[in-house]
């Protein structure tokens, strides 16, 4: 089956921030061919949006949202860059903390206690008294993870200009980094 996907070019007439368009596709879609129409939509409106195919009880879907613009994500490059290093270096301060200790439930780190909860191969680590949150992986803490990264900036309440932007949360981020030339997972 030949799939076409929707008009790119009405999309983009529909489409504005922070309210994203759920398109409902043939139902006798498969997944595979719905994933593909999300493929082929989102190479045709660019990297400034996200195309995302679903099931659904009816039918599959696709969400198509719009990400942030090249002007925006560039005017808070030197915010984001911050950003990033600062998480780095929280991030590696605490898991060399708890590396050093045996089945520790809690570290110190620049005079603050921060709890652990380990899970697989990533760490949450959440600061007792102001409620940061840092979420590192335990082998490499300086690797990028834009979500942990997100929620690191929203805890913190020092990177309104880099969370402000962040409207569709994760895939902003993603967006964000992509711009900043930044690798993350």
């Amino acid at each position: 089956m030949t799939v076409q996907p929707p008009d790119p070019a009405d999309i983009r007439r529909r489409l504005a921030r922070g309210h994203g368009l759920t398109i409902p596709l043939d139902p006798s879609l498969t997944m595979p061919e719905a994933t593909a129409v999300a493929r082929d939509l989102r190479s045709a409106l660019g990297a400034d949006v996200a195309v995302l195919a679903s099931p659904m009880a009816g039918g599959p879907i696709v969400r198509v949202l719009q990400l942030v613009g090249d002007a925006d994500a560039s005017a808070v490059l030197p915010a984001l860059e911050r950003l990033v290093a600062e998480f780095r270096a929280v991030a590696c301060a605490l898991v060399e903390r708890s590396n050093a200790l045996e089945d520790p439930e809690e570290v110190r780190h620049d005079g603050a206690t921060w709890s652990l909860f380990p899970h697989g191969e990533h760490c949450r680590f959440e600061n007792e008294a102001t409620g940061v949150v840092v979420e590192a992986d335990i082998h490499d803490p300086g690797r990028m993870d834009p979500y942990f990264l997100l929620e690191y900036a929203q805890t913190t309440g020092r990177h309104d200009a880099v969370v402000d932007l962040c409207v569709e949360g994760f895939h902003d981020m993603c967006r964000l980094l992509d711009v900043a030339g930044v690798v993350y997972r």
